[in-house]
């Protein structure tokens, strides 16, 4: 380098020094970070908004509550067991029981363990009896109760397809996608198909699940021909009236023996058993605001029968949902939520896709668990975490690695290093106290909360749990649930006339997808009628 050039580079540098000072003397000076607490005031007063829910405090006292554009939207609730979890859910469900008695939105509890119904229903009864006739009416009127005793049974028609909204043989593959994942038992793929023409048969023919008409069905080549005689579909026909031919008689005689097992229980029998021609005269007309279903197995009935019960409901709401009624908001609760996640069934990624496509109609779909992040594939946890727009963590492990990026640094956490930062915080989610929980709604930092103080039923309405569930069961509950004498007396009936005297009804008429809407015939259809793409997940 030559002198001049020495020179030339030493005149250029301090040129562009003296153009930074200058800019920089143009520019704002930067403000301060702002305290972590005045930060919580501005996000507390952006999520505040018409119709919206409790969520419980800030550290400062302040009370959060989130508007129902957010709240009523798919979200995630996650925590280990005692780190009050239930206990937020049940102030939300509260809030949200008291509106859908105004019919202002709907809402469904899909609880695979029991507690959070039993609480919801001690609720309801506490409220019927501080009410008065109207409030009573009400409730009678709007609530919906799916459960079984040995006393009274909600009723349920799996193979019932009159309103159209999917194919016979796609509803038979749903429900056959179902009872497989849910069984603790192996399905050859022989035994599937099986499984599933039966299936396809029974929602063809508007048929319950029967035990005494399955093995006449699969014994008397003479029945089996009256019952197929009006079967529209021929690939169905054909196949039972070449029944010997198409099945081995060891796969018809596990087959029975399936039916056999599942249908020994009689609060299985009693609810699934009842023709669906019959219930149509005995159940309440019009549509209840609030579904509360018990699909727990208690220790009178096997885990994969609840299971199994709780996949064909969330089927059925799915199937519902992208033609309800987008002015009043919905919001399905599914409790336990990796229970019906995990094992992949066909019901995954239509219910991960309504998490997101679904908002547009109104519908959101709260998915409640533990461990989440464990008990789930990646991929799948992947999905909710974008397909959800609230999560609230409580006491976990995992999942602290969720909220940490959103989380606000305080003076005292800025002092430490990304590492030491990140390992405190996992050390504070393991050990949080009960009803402390971090709430992120998307867009906005993680806030520290405190969830509202839920009082047992019981204190509230100073009678005992027992007390207050007899007063559900006896006032509530009984307007959905049908006796187990009933039952009984209605499915002796269909086997009279069906089984014994051979009277076949003909199979109910074929009803067209509803108006601008094509037959959802696969899973391909379902996504796309829920607005959302196949193979995607999202």
């Amino acid at each position: 380098m030559t002198f001049l050039d020495f020179v030339g580079s030493i005149l250029h540098r301090e040129r562009r020094r003296a153009y930074e000072m200058a800019v920089a003397a143009e520019l704002p000076k930067l403000a301060p970070p702002k305290p972590s607490s005045e930060v919580m005031e501005e996000v507390r007063g952006r999520l505040a908004g018409p119709g919206a829910l409790t969520f419980g405090r800030l550290p400062s006292g302040q009370i959060v509550r989130v508007k129902g554009d957010t709240s009523m939207k798919s979200a995630l609730v996650i925590g280990a067991p005692g780190s009050g979890k239930t206990r937020f859910l049940l102030g939300l469900l509260i809030e949200l029981i008291s509106r859908a008695l105004r019919d202002e939105v709907e809402i469904e509890l899909v609880d695979p363990k029991t507690e959070t119904y039993s609480l919801t229903c001690q609720i309801l009864a506490a409220l019927y009896l501080g009410g008065d006739f109207a409030l009573r009416e009400a409730i009678r009127r709007r609530v919906r109760v799916i459960d079984w005793s040995r006393e009274a049974v909600s009723p349920v028609t799996p193979f019932d397809n009159t309103d159209g909204i999917v194919s016979n043989a796609y509803l038979a593959h749903l429900r056959t996608d179902a009872t497989v994942q849910a069984s603790p038992q192996t399905y050859t793929e022989s035994l599937k198909q099986a499984l599933f023409m039966l299936s396809w048969l029974l929602t063809e023919k508007g048929f319950p699940p029967n035990l005494r008409f399955v093995s006449k069905l699969y014994s008397d080549p003479a029945f089996r021909a009256k019952v197929i005689a009006d079967v529209a579909e021929p690939d169905l026909r054909n196949y039972f009236a070449e029944l010997e031919r198409h099945m081995a008689r060891p796969t018809a005689d596990a087959l029975l023996r399936r039916f056999q097992h599942d249908l020994s229980f009689p609060e299985v029998r009693l609810s699934i058993g009842i023709p669906p021609s019959s219930l149509r005269n005995i159940l309440p007309a019009g549509s209840p605001r609030i579904t509360l279903g018990n699909y727990g197995s208690g220790m009178a009935l096997p885990a994969s029968v609840g299971k199994e019960r709780a996949a064909h409901r969330v089927t059925d709401v799915l199937l519902r949902a992208p033609r309800r009624n987008p002015k009043r908001p919905g919001l399905l609760f599914l409790e336990e939520a990796p229970t019906l996640l995990a094992g992949g069934s066909e019901l995954v990624e239509p219910l991960t896709t309504a998490a997101r496509t679904l908002r547009s109609v109104g519908f959101g779909v709260v998915f409640c668990g533990q461990d989440v992040a464990n008990a789930l594939p990646g991929p799948m946890v992947r999905t909710l975490q974008l397909n959800t727009w609230w999560w609230a963590i409580f006491r976990s492990h995992e999942e602290a690695d969720w909220i940490y990026p959103h989380l606000l640094v305080d003076e005292a956490g800025a002092a430490l290093s990304e590492g030491d930062r990140q390992k405190e915080f996992r050390r504070l989610m393991v050990g949080l106290p009960s009803r402390k929980y971090f709430l992120h709604v998307k867009g906005e930092p993680a806030l520290p909360m405190r969830a509202p103080t839920v009082n047992d039923p019981s204190d509230m309405a100073k009678r005992s749990e027992a007390e207050l569930l007899e007063v559900f069961r006896r006032e509530i509950a009984s307007v959905s649930m049908v006796p187990a004498k009933t039952a009984a007396d209605l499915i002796a009936r269909f086997e009279a006339e069906v089984v014994d005297r051979a009277t076949i009804p003909p199979a109910p008429p074929k009803k067209a997808a509803p108006k601008g809407a094509a037959p959802v015939r696969g899973i391909a259809d379902l996504l796309r009628m829920m607005g959302g793409s196949p193979g995607t997940g999202a």
